[in-house]
């Protein structure tokens, strides 16, 4: 019975089970929650600054008052168009001058002719190549590029660096710039700048110019293309690399017996890395340079290329600094090895010191020194002292003329407060024969030379004051009271009178700013270069007495500014270089536009 019940109960239990379930699709709707959500993070716009190449000076520190420095803003906010317009606030410089805006500017110092002027861009030797291959025109140097213009001053020398713009921050900068003018003066310009937060970085700048004849005065047509680009990875301040591109192409037309034609074009191409122990720039630093420089489209020579090669060891302490470089090239010199350095002993006291060894063709050998040394004392007061000494090639270019030794001292004291600063100094020069002369400013008189000049003395005087807030009163005066040679006229001065306001008390945010400036340069008669024959014979030509007026005003908006200047604005009727005159009230004025987006 009981078996009989259990059976029964199995089969009753399989009867009620339900049939097997049909195959079906899944209709359950997919899980999204595991999905991955946007991301609705706005980008990181905030401005990062990031390491940059240190600007290449020598190794300080510099006694005070040995440094003229132009940075960005003295660039921006000044009458300067060329690289020679600067240098004129430096006291005892020429600027011989063969017209307006394309003529030749040739900067003069010290009686000495080529080696007067010693130009670096990004610490490479910028040396004068093509048909004048002995002074460089520093009219065809480029502004554009720049950002910073540093000049050093020994006795008898200008040592002048520039730095190509640096772009800092991960914000994009850009400018733009339009001129016109009196015979038809353009010029268009354009700048661009941007850094990753990588390090990357790139820049680039194109500027136009252009001016049309003037038959009244020895300004001829004029034309010039300057192009710049630079690339540049910087990971941190211990390490960096760049590459930069620098192209100037210019045609100037002629005039018979006055100007003769020149086409040109000069390209530069410059590598340069570093490697430093430290980002803050003290320690054991490494530096290295390979230049690639061409010229090319003058009818009157050929064309040529050649490479310099630079290397540089340097040393940093918190008061002190040395640097060894040494130079190979295919222009001249040859070779070099320098040495500089600058160390402060005691809080008041700078000494500084550098020295050469260069290597010529023709188996020459120069050889220069220079020490200087800086004492502050009470009261505002400070003394500032070089010695300099050389023999050298006067042209490094020339194949001849040998070596001419020279023992040149320089001292000065001066007295400075926040309300001025006024400085006296006595310069003291050794007999010296400059060579060669600035092709393009012989002019009617066919002025191809130097005289020689005796060993002579002179007086600097250098003031600026600053009466009101806002105007600023600024001069210098130069004077061979001994000596002399040419184009160092006695009595040369320049004053100027600037007034600079951003009138913070109305517009508190900087928005606004307006600048003024009226400047003054003359000079009483002096020599002007020599004529010498096929015969031998040497005749002295003369430079007359002169004073050119300059006004300059410039109002900025934002990052709008808006320029007018007059050049020889009191009508003289004079030149720079006898022979070639120089037009009278020659006026340009433009619009310069600064972006970061």
């Amino acid at each position: 019975m009981i078996r009989r019940a259990l059976l029964v109960a199995t089969l009753l239990g399989i009867a009620a089970a339900p049939p097997p379930a049909a195959a079906q699709a899944d209709t359950t709707p997919r899980d999204t929650s595991g999905a991955r959500a946007r991301d609705t993070t706005p980008p990181d716009t905030i401005p990062h600054y990031l390491a940059a190449f240190a600007p290449a000076l020598p190794a300080g520190p510099l006694p005070h008052g040995t440094r003229y420095s132009f940075d960005a803003d003295s660039l921006r906010f000044s009458d300067a168009t060329t690289l020679a317009d600067l240098l004129l606030h430096v006291p005892g410089v020429y600027i011989a001058r063969g017209g307006a805006y394309g003529a030749p500017e040739v900067a003069l110092y010290g009686g000495r002719g080529p080696p007067g002027i010693e130009v670096y861009w990004d610490g490479v030797p910028y040396l004068p190549l093509g048909r004048d291959s002995v002074f460089l025109d520093l009219a065809r140097v480029s502004l554009a590029p720049l950002e910073r213009v540093d000049v050093i001053v020994l006795p008898a020398t200008l040592r002048v660096y520039l730095t190509t713009s640096r772009q800092r921050s991960t914000v994009p900068t850009s400018s733009v710039r339009i001129e016109t003018g009196d015979l038809s003066v353009a010029d268009y310009r354009g700048t661009f700048a941007r850094r990753w937060r990588s390090g990357m970085g790139v820049a680039l700048a194109a500027d136009w110019n252009a001016i049309n004849d003037d038959a009244a005065t020895s300004t001829t047509a004029f034309n010039s293309v300057d192009l710049w680009l630079k690339g540049e990875y910087i990971p941190g301040g211990r390490l960096g690399l760049s590459y930069e591109v620098l192209s100037s192409t210019w045609d100037r037309s002629a005039r018979v017996g006055v100007v003769d034609r020149w086409r040109f074009k000069r390209q530069d191409g410059l590598l340069r890395l570093f490697a430093g122990a430290r980002a803050d720039g003290l320690g054991p630093r490494f530096e290295a340079a390979l230049l690639r420089t061409s010229i090319s489209r003058d009818t009157a020579i050929l064309g040529r290329s050649g490479a310099m090669a630079q290397v540089a060891a340097r040393q940093t302490w918190r008061r002190a600094s040395l640097a060894v470089t040494g130079r190979f090239s295919d222009f001249l010199p040859r070779s070099s090895v320098e040495v500089d350095g600058g160390w402060t002993p005691v809080p008041r006291l700078t000494l500084a010191a550098d020295g050469r060894i260069a290597r010529y063709a023709g188996r020459r050998t120069g050889r220069r020194a220079h020490a200087s040394a800086g004492l502050s004392l009470p009261l505002g007061f400070s003394l500032h002292g070089d010695v300099a000494s050389m023999r050298d090639a006067p042209a490094p270019a020339l194949a001849t003329g040998g070596t001419q030794w020279a023992l040149d001292f320089s001292g000065a004291v001066r007295w400075e407060s926040r309300f001025g600063m006024v400085e006296a100094a006595g310069v003291r020069r050794d007999p010296y024969q400059p060579l060669g002369f600035p092709s393009g400013l012989s002019g009617r008189d066919s002025i191809n030379g130097f005289g020689p000049v005796p060993q002579s003395r002179y007086l600097q005087l250098i003031a600026s004051v600053r009466p009101v807030a806002g105007l600023t009163l600024s001069g210098w005066y130069f004077d061979p009271i001994r000596g002399g040679g040419d184009f160092e006229p006695p009595r040369h001065a320049r004053f100027s009178a600037t007034f600079f306001s951003r009138f913070w008390r109305v517009y508190k945010s900087g928005v606004f700013a307006l600048r003024g400036e009226f400047a003054v340069e003359s000079w009483s008669r002096g020599l002007g270069g020599v004529h010498r024959d096929t015969l031998g014979n040497v005749v002295q030509v003369p430079l007359a007495g002169a004073t050119f007026i300059e006004n300059d005003l410039q109002m900025q908006i934002a990052g709008v500014t808006a320029f007018w200047v007059v050049r020889n604005s009191n009508f003289f009727r004079g030149s720079y270089v006898h022979g070639l005159s120089y037009p009278r009230r020659f006026q340009y004025f433009g619009v310069r536009w600064t972006f970061t987006n």
